[in-house]
């Protein structure tokens, strides 16, 4: 470690052996100092040493220059030696450099060449480099060129568009985000709009040609729905099916069948999808909801063989009455097959509409053919179909109240006609009667009277055991007038089904025309008969209108059962035994005058001789007659009750 300098104001000057010991402690500090001069010569000249110092270090200097003399003279031989030895191979090594020279220059060309063939290698190497990165990557987005090759071939052969939809969805979604830094990824992006707007107009051409598919299919729809109904309601094949097609075996695979069974609804599911994709389901919807309101406002014109006229059969009219209700009904449980299985093309309000629409139009059509027609039994055919109609489209929640009240305001021009048609029946019954007790003579006869019509009767039987004979104390016309009576209360219950009409509405409607039947047109028809027939004509149609009055209490029982009503919960009577009573009041009234005429007109026959003596022993020819007349007349009085019998012959 070197001394410490002294301080910068120790002037005092060193001598002796301390002199000696500091400088030659700075020339060893020099010696392994390796350069670092600057402290050493500082402390010299600070302590004013520097004569003392150079003649030291003159001194050292020269030790060293002994030194290396020595050791010189000591190796000098060897360095003769090995001088004298570079000599000897001077010459070699100007060979040698000139070999190395020209080597040098070899190597330097070839080198250079190393080099060019390096660079080329390095640039081929990059070339395989970016061709392999190429190839990579083109693999890697080689999905997006397939996939775009794909779409433009799909929009190519405009076959499937859902599946281009999808392609294109794919593409826009999972792969072009992938290469959105490329340029063709840009390119590809900027195309797909044009396709899009490709899609939507196919979507829609599409639609149009569904929407025709519906239309045509809609009358099969519609016939299978009223068939299915009318199976459950057990309805007669005749008010669902054309007359054509009676004849032919139904089929019955039809009875399972639903409307997506009939018609394909996939493309308007796949083009509602694509829409939805594609932001213009709204637009879809709209003009899916538009189109349709056309179909129905074209469905609902009537065609010109629903028009009642002479040219037009009953079979012409019900077949287009038929059509047109299967053309209605078709369209609405298609809509409703729409509004179940798709979501936001249609809704409750737009369904709605549309029947509210439709019904004002559908009514007055039914009512101008209701009106116009004049035959009951077409009118109650038509009827029925409509029934039918109401309650398969009440299947898929549309009200009909509507209609069935327009049904119970045309029943009453129906039981008008019903009316006007059995009573022309039974005044041709009560006309070819034969006004005489009725007579059986077999029992099979028998037993098919005592089935339709069972009232107990005073009736005579035959002398003979082994000859089967009745006879009745009515006639003819008795069991065929009630059984009329029958069918006009069928036909009105006919007429009725289906009306949504209370229990005791049901009966009301019912007892009402028939009793108008039978207090209005009956009697009218007897009534009228009572003044041109004969006594003994007189007499049986006063034995009838006994039978006339039972019978009210077997068309009673009938009545109930038909429209499935007990007792308690009638709204009133049929009202025929009073007026039968009256009736046989007047048939009394007339056989009396009728009595009194005749004799009067026996008794006028011959004059009396009023001077006769004596008896001629024999009565008078007139008086013969006129016994003959009363005899024959009261063994009609038969079957008259006693109390009638016992006045006829007071009154004689």
């Amino acid at each position: 470690m070197s001394p410490q300098p002294p301080a910068a104001n120790n002037t005092t000057k060193t001598s002796g052996p301390a002199l000696y010991h500091n400088v030659q402690t700075y020339i060893k500090e020099l010696e392994i100092s390796e350069g670092q001069l600057s402290s050493v010569l500082k402390n010299v000249y600070e302590n004013n040493q520097r004569e003392e110092f150079m003649k030291r270090l003159d001194d050292r200097v020269k030790q060293y220059d002994v030194e290396i003399e020595k050791l010189c003279s000591k190796n000098y031989q060897d360095f003769v030696k090995t001088f004298n030895d570079l000599l000897s191979v001077r010459e070699d090594t100007s060979v040698l450099k000139n070999q190395l020279v020209e080597n040098n220059e070899k190597i330097q060309a070839l080198g250079n060449s190393l080099i060019t063939k390096v660079d080329q290698l390095v640039l081929e190497n990059r070339k395989q480099n970016n061709i392999l990165l190429s190839v990579e990557t083109l693999n890697r987005y080689m999905p997006v060129f397939n996939i775009y090759r794909q779409l433009k071939n799909q929009m190519k052969e405009k076959k499937n568009y859902y599946q281009a939809l999808k392609l294109l969805e794919e593409l826009e979604n999972n792969y072009l985000p992938m290469v959105k830094n490329y340029r063709f990824a840009q390119s590809i992006h900027h195309s797909l709009p044009l396709i899009k707007h490709d899609i939507i107009n196919e979507t829609f051409s599409d639609l149009k040609d569904f929407l025709e598919t519906l239309r045509v299919e809609a009358v099969k729809c519609g016939k299978i729905a009223n068939q299915q109904m009318a199976h459950k309601l057990k309805i007669d094949k005749k008010y669902y099916l054309m007359e054509s097609e009676l004849e032919k075996i139904e089929d019955d695979s039809d009875l399972k069948k639903l409307p997506f069974d009939v018609v394909d609804f996939s493309p308007l599911y796949k083009n509602l999808h694509m829409n939805q994709v594609l932001g213009h389901k709204a637009n879809f919807s709209d003009y899916y909801r538009n189109q349709r309101k056309k179909q129905l406002q074209l469905a609902m014109n009537s065609n010109s063989n629903m028009e009642m006229n002479e040219s037009k059969t009953e079979r012409d009219l019900l077949d287009a009455y038929k059509l047109y209700l299967h053309n209605i009904t078709g369209f609405f449980v298609i809509e409703d097959q729409i509004l179940s299985s798709t979501e936001g093309l249609v809704d409750e309000r737009y369904m709605d509409e549309l029947f509210s629409k439709a019904l004002p139009r559908l009514k007055s059509i039914i009512r101008k053919i209701m009106e116009e027609c004049s035959n009951a039994e077409l009118m109650l055919k038509l009827k029925i179909i409509v029934v039918l109609f109401c309650i398969t489209i009440e299947e898929v929640q549309f009200p009909t109240i509507q209609l069935s009240d327009l049904l119970r305001e045309i029943r009453e021009k129906y039981y008008s006609m019903l009316l006007d048609k059995s009573s022309e029946k039974i005044n041709l019954i009560l006309t070819e009667d034969n006004y005489t007790c009725m007579e059986i003579d077999s029992q099979e006869a028998y037993n098919l009277l005592m089935e339709f019509f069972p009232l107990d009767s005073k009736e005579t039987k035959g002398e003979s055991s082994d000859e089967f004979f009745r006879r009745l104390p009515y006639s003819g016309c008795v069991p065929k007038i009630f059984l009329e009576i029958k069918e006009f209360v069928n036909n009105c219950v006919k007429f009725s089904e289906g009306l949504n009409s209370s229990q005791t509405e049901l009966d009301d409607m019912i007892r009402k025309p028939t009793n108008r039947l039978i207090t209005e047109r009956l009697s009218e028809n007897i009534r009228q008969l009572i003044n041109r027939v004969s006594l003994t004509q007189l007499v049986q149609i006063v034995v009838n209108t006994i039978y006339l009055e039972k019978s009210i209490d077997l068309l009673e029982k009938h009545l109930l059962s038909v429209i499935k009503a007990n007792s308690s919960k009638q709204s009133g009577k049929l009202q025929g035994i009073s007026v039968f009573k009256d009736l046989r009041s007047e048939a009394e009234t007339q056989i009396y005058e009728l009595l009194n005429r005749k004799i009067d007109q026996l008794i006028d026959l011959d004059s009396f001789n009023w001077n006769m003596t004596e008896a001629q022993g024999q009565a008078s020819e007139y008086m013969k007659l006129l016994l003959n007349f009363l005899k024959s007349n009261l063994d009609s009085f038969s079957h008259l009750p006693v109390r009638l019998i016992n006045y006829f012959i007071f009154l004689i």
